[in-house]
């Protein structure tokens, strides 16, 4: 009798999988019902890079101050934090992505890395600027709601703030935390009453990435005060070079990951292999044993590693993005990109 019994139970679990097969993974937003599937994989032209309306140049947001402010940070959070030492056996680590937006133009929204990621539950935190969130309400707010990932402070519209007075560095990033605070308030209130309430999405960004990696020591007491962790990074991707393939990025991370790690990608169409890159090394890296998480949680489970200096690899490396010219920007100088490897 038993074994009849087990080749029936058998038989059923089999015909329950013939007849109701997995689901495929399904993108966070259709579950709240705030978003289609086809708005949340995005389309061709989220990729398109096109010049700013002159008239919507040089415009703060609608609220420059932000109501909610963080608490200052306590003096080990204080440096650029460059990667994080974790208790023994812990294998996490963290993938970033940069959404950068300067004045003179609109950047785009790479879906293809958003997609893998929401399809192969890997968690990322994305560092966006002001303005491109302004330019992008809808891609920041299915960000913002998604449980993967977290959305941090990129400055406004990707100002070296090394070479900023006090008051220009402070719109940066306050106009910043203001203007994602404005899409915080426009998100309902029962996101997904089984998943996320809208209580678990800060309303202020917690994390900070300074453009062009350049920091100073005003600059970093001003996120100090704001309570904004200053994330650098110790795995540069090298998207933004142009002819960079999947597989040279896939390497990079594959040889350099170790527990703690954070790793700078871009998301604004100006990384070149980054989303083909993915399915190259996530599923090897979770083969080796490693977790990936957003940067405040690798900051809530060890002590982080930090410098009082802000660069790419070595300390100075990124001088070259101080240099200026006479331009259109707000103020009297327009900043220079460069071509180096963490940036457009």
């Amino acid at each position: 009798m038993k074994s009849i019994f087990l080749k029936l139970t058998a038989m059923a679990i089999v015909l329950v999988c013939i007849c109701f097969p997995p689901r495929p993974p399904r993108l966070c937003g259709e579950c709240c019902g705030l978003w289609s599937e086809t708005e949340l994989e995005g389309k061709r032209t989220d990729k398109l890079i096109v010049a700013s309306p002159a008239n919507s140049r040089n415009v703060p947001p609608k609220r420059t101050m932000p109501t909610a402010l963080n608490a200052p940070l306590p003096p080990a959070m204080t440096n650029s934090i460059r990667s994080v030492k974790l208790p023994e056996g812990k294998r996490l680590l963290a993938l970033t992505f940069d959404l950068c937006e300067v004045e003179s133009e609109i950047s785009g929204y790479d879906f293809e890395v958003v997609n893998y990621l929401r399809a192969n539950n890997v968690k990322a935190t994305f560092f966006a600027c002001g303005k491109w969130m302004r330019s992008h309400p809808e891609k920041t707010m299915q960000l913002m709601s998604d449980p993967l990932f977290e959305v941090g402070n990129h400055g406004w519209n990707h100002k070296n703030l090394r070479l900023l007075d006090k008051e220009q560095a402070l719109d940066q990033i306050l106009w910043t935390q203001a203007q994602y605070e404005l899409l915080w308030e426009e998100i309902p209130q029962n996101l997904c009453p089984r998943q996320i309430g809208k209580n678990e999405i800060p309303r202020v960004p917690r994390v900070f990435r300074f453009p062009f990696g350049a920091c100073n020591p005003e600059s970093l007491g001003i996120l100090q005060e704001l309570g904004l962790a200053a994330i650098q990074w110790d795995i540069v991707s090298g998207d933004p070079a142009k002819g960079r393939s999947a597989r040279a990025i896939s390497e990079l991370v594959l040889q350099s990951a170790r527990p703690g790690s954070i790793i700078v990608f871009h998301a604004n169409a100006r990384g070149h292999g980054t989303a083909q890159s993915l399915p190259m090394f996530v599923p090897k890296l979770r083969d080796r044993g490693f977790q990936f998480v957003t940067v405040s949680e690798l900051l809530a489970a060890g002590t982080p590693v930090s410098s009082p200096q802000c660069y790419e690899n070595t300390p100075g490396d990124n001088r070259r993005y101080d240099k200026v010219k006479p331009g259109r920007l707000s103020g009297s100088v327009k900043q220079e990109a460069g071509s180096g490897n963490h940036l457009e």
